[in-house]
């Protein structure tokens, strides 16, 4: 059973599920920030939607600015999530 945040990524004929930290957008470009759940390893992708089920194509992130946008976004997600756990 596929979940909302589960994504797999298919690399040749070699399948990883990863879970999907969040997503936003920036200047009209759909990004995915996901962990990998073998490896516990961030990483970051290009989402281009292809239906309305959520399936898409992942394509790399190709400039220095596109990749400071998302450490930006994904430090200010990780600073969100320690005042959270502060609050409780």
């Amino acid at each position: 059973m596929k979940k909302d945040n589960e994504l797999i990524i298919v690399t040749g004929d070699k399948e990883e599920k990863a879970t999907i930290l969040f997503t936003f957008e920036e200047a009209g470009v759909n990004y995915v920030v996901f962990e990998f759940d073998e490896t516990k390893e961030v990483s970051a992708a290009r989402f281009e939607p292809s239906n309305a089920d959520g399936i898409g194509t992942l394509s790399d992130i190709e400039t220095e600015a596109e990749w400071d946008l998302v450490e930006n976004v994904f430090n200010q997600y990780e600073k969100d999530l320690d005042d959270e756990a502060q609050d409780d």
